[in-house]
């Protein structure tokens, strides 16, 4: 027992020096859950939203039938809400396989469904390490790496009302600038997380359905590929940003089948491919918004340089973005999706070849009611 004080009453300096040298968001987050003072070291760490860029994200694969024995550390016990296990992949960790839970929806099952599974709620998107489900009027996040889970009141809308076009937060629930958003066809639903009540707004051209926060401000865009900053204070306005396809090498409106804002350091991009399930001889692009000209315009982006971007198997999933991925074994300038059990890399800017391995990739990309693979970054190691 005296070790162990020993161990917790190490100085914040020496256990800041000991964080330095880790290598994956799990040991981070053990390291975190070791005692009381090193959760503190942890928390008091001056650029700990550095990580969200140092390391790959956390590829979480819903359907398995039960968890390996090694846990995922920090996970917390929530008996409210019923759930079933699913993998956390870590790429930083040589593929290693951890094991967590997501909430369990009647929907994943069919005919086979477990009895205290939740009825007729459905995924709708993930941002910061939440899940976001919804049925009706009802809403709740849930939180992968923690367990915990946070609900907002119901949606001022009718039982007739879907909001299967996506859901998103701006910041972790914990932060003060947090912010529910929720999309149906024509609307966006706005929740300041812990307030009582929802603020509406209804762009003229539809509702925004893709966001990112990109230096501190929330950007959004709907369906026609207009770009809009989301103004959150001093009280919620959608600002239409005018944008050029200019340059040789632009694009129109159309060009993707769908696109993705991602975030690589300084640069907000557009990404996407032509087909709508990316396979082998299809091609990624990446566009770069230019702010220096009037109008703004988006400019191809030739090299990721040392930069990779992961797109999820759900369309609604925001794209995560890691630095110098060769610290693990991964390849710059490369957007990584995941198809059956295989990562697969499209190098920006040219078509896909099979190998003798797997010689026709087939990705399924898609926007429904259940789970699929999605990559994810735990909330703690947020830019915001």
């Amino acid at each position: 027992m005296s070790e162990l004080r020993d161990w917790a009453g190490l100085p914040d300096g020496l256990l800041h020096s000991v964080i330095t040298l880790l290598g994956s968001f799990p040991d981070l987050l053990t390291f975190a859950a070791t005692c009381c003072s090193w959760r503190a070291a942890f928390s008091s760490f001056p650029s700990k939203s550095t990580f969200y860029t140092l390391f790959p994200p956390l590829l979480l694969q819903p359907n398995v039938p039960f968890c390996s024995p090694r846990p995922f550390p920090n996970v917390a016990r929530n008996a409210f809400v019923p759930k079933r296990p699913c993998y956390v992949t870590d790429l930083a960790s040589q593929d290693t396989l951890l094991c967590s839970h997501i909430p369990l929806l009647s929907i994943d099952y069919g005919n086979n469904c477990p009895p205290n599974a939740l009825d007729k709620f459905a995924f709708r998107g993930a941002s910061f390490g939440h899940m976001i489900f919804s049925w009706n009027r009802s809403c709740f996040v849930f939180d992968v790496f923690t367990g915990i889970d946070v609900s907002p009141p119901l949606l001022p809308v009718d039982e007739y009302t879907e909001i299967y076009y996506g859901a998103a937060l701006t910041a972790p629930p914990s932060s003060p600038n947090s912010y529910l958003i929720v999309s149906t066809a024509s609307s966006n639903f706005f929740w300041h997380v812990g307030s009582n009540s929802w603020l509406k707004r209804s762009p003229r051209s539809g509702a925004l359905d893709k966001f990112v926060v990109f230096k501190g401000q929330v950007y959004g865009m709907g369906s026609d590929r207009r770009l809009f900053m989301v103004h959150l204070t001093p009280q919620i306005r959608l600002q239409k940003i005018p944008v050029s396809w200019g340059g040789r090498n632009s694009m129109t409106k159309w060009h993707f089948s769908t696109p993705w804002l991602v975030v690589c350091g300084d640069m907000l991009l557009m990404v996407g491919c032509r087909n709508c399930f990316p396979g082998t001889g299809d091609v990624f692009e990446a566009y770069r918004l230019d702010t220096s000209t009037e109008p703004a315009k988006w400019v191809k982006v030739e090299k990721l340089e040392n930069w990779a971007i992961f797109i999820s198997m759900d369309e609604r999933v925001q794209p995560l973005s890691c630095m110098n991925p060769e610290r693990w074994g991964g390849r710059s300038n490369c957007v990584y999706c995941y198809d059956s059990g295989h990562l697969v890399p499209f190098e920006l800017g040219k078509p896909l070849q099979g190998d003798a391995i797997k010689p026709d990739v087939f990705i399924f990309i898609c926007c429904g009611s259940m789970v699929q693979p999605i990559w994810m970054v735990p909330s703690m190691f947020s830019l915001c």
